[in-house]
């Protein structure tokens, strides 16, 4: 079957409403459209893809990104309690927050500058603890 000769048997098929098995419909298509011969070139094998945590994202996402106090958590490695304990004007290092119609968000540019500013970077084995 032609390619023009099955496109006018679909139409045929379409205008009458009508319902057709698959495998008709594959009997049909014509000869191009079959599966190629198998071959001995390795079978192309489907990897997964993983979805990339806040963690990740936070390096990566636009700098006027808003996150919200569960991606922040992801991003820091921290509870959600943790979080809210360093929004409060009392914490240590508070890390700087909005609030947009009651719920809390966070700008990716603001805290990275903030994880800048408070992190600490250590070499080698601390005092008191084993190598």
């Amino acid at each position: 079957m032609t390619e023009q000769s099955f496109r006018a048997w679909l139409t045929t098929l379409a205008d009458a409403d009508a319902t057709v098995p698959a495998r008709v419909v594959l009997d049909r298509l014509p000869d191009r459209y079959a599966e190629p011969e198998p071959t001995d070139a390795p079978a192309l094998e489907l990897v997964p893809t993983v979805e990339s945590t806040w963690r990740e994202k936070l390096w990566t996402a636009p700098a006027e990104t808003r996150i919200g106090v569960r991606e922040l958590a992801e991003a820091l490695g921290r509870s959600t309690s943790w979080v809210y304990k360093r929004f409060s004007a009392k914490a240590d290092h508070p890390i700087p927050h909005r609030r947009i119609g009651g719920e809390v968000v966070v700008t990716v540019k603001e805290l990275r500058e903030w994880i800048r500013r408070h992190e600490q970077l250590r070499c080698g084995a601390q005092r008191g603890r084993a190598a």
